[in-house]
């Protein structure tokens, strides 16, 4: 009892409605979750509180979804990317969990900016498929994830879906970077003691409304056009950024 009395909050009611739409968006495009989440949950709690609860919440609520992935991606394609991304990220969550909050949260701002125009401009990757650019682009978003608790993970979306795959395949890919992801990154921050035990309750108390927000979000992505989601989702994810820069 004391430790759901320590546990239950008003923000924590906050978080469990700020992770709905971050679960839409999940479900409807397999990534982007985390991305819209952080914010919000930076802002109720604190930056590496935040991080931490929403990278639970996501792997808890799509687990079966990263197994079906793994089993079927291409791990030619995915396992240099998620390779370069755990180094960078494991050294990255150092400089995160030592780092000034407001400090972290304004840079959270910025990155999550700069990644929205990005996706917003239709950018496409087409550069070589060789190592070399595998490398760049795992251990590029590996050191925004675990630097700054930003999700870089749509930066690694980008390179996917610059190849010749066919839809299926390049969702699995994505799906299965994203869990190596995550693994690495929780495990990071279980190594770092960041991980409490009414952490882990607050996680597991809003993850039932991401989950809802994921499995509506799926159904969505078979009735509603891309272009119009994708817009509401820049618009969600420039508020967002906008608004660490005030609380």
């Amino acid at each position: 009892m004391n430790i759901l009395s320590d546990v239950l909050s008003f923000n924590l009611l906050l978080a469990a409605f700020a992770v709905f739409p971050s679960g839409m968006i999940q479900g409807y495009a397999g990534f982007g979750g985390a991305l819209v989440a952080v914010p919000f949950l930076a802002i109720l709690f604190d930056p590496v509180t935040g991080f931490a609860m929403i990278l639970f919440v996501v792997l808890f609520g799509q687990g079966t979804h990263f197994f079906k992935a793994a089993k079927s991606a291409d791990w030619h394609e995915v396992g240099p990317v998620a390779a370069a991304s755990s180094f960078t990220m494991t050294i990255g969550i150092l400089f995160l969990v030592a780092s000034d909050p407001t400090f972290i949260r304004k840079c959270m701002g910025i990155i999550i900016i700069l990644i929205t125009l990005l996706m917003a401009s239709n950018w496409s990757y087409t550069g070589k498929r060789g190592l070399t650019g595998k490398l760049f682009t795992g251990g590029f978003s590996g050191a925004i994830t675990g630097g700054f608790g930003v999700p870089g993970f749509p930066l690694q979306v980008m390179y996917f879906h610059s190849s010749s795959s066919t839809v299926e395949m390049k969702r699995a890919n994505v799906l299965a970077a994203l869990a190596c992801g995550l693994v690495v990154a929780i495990t990071g921050l279980l190594i770092q003691s960041v991980y409490t035990q009414e952490m882990l309750i607050r996680a597991v108390i809003i993850a039932p409304t991401f989950i809802l927000g994921a499995k509506l979000g799926q159904m969505i992505f078979k009735v509603a056009p891309a272009d119009w989601f994708q817009k509401v989702t820049y618009l969600i994810l420039l508020f967002t950024a906008l608004m660490l820069f005030f609380f």
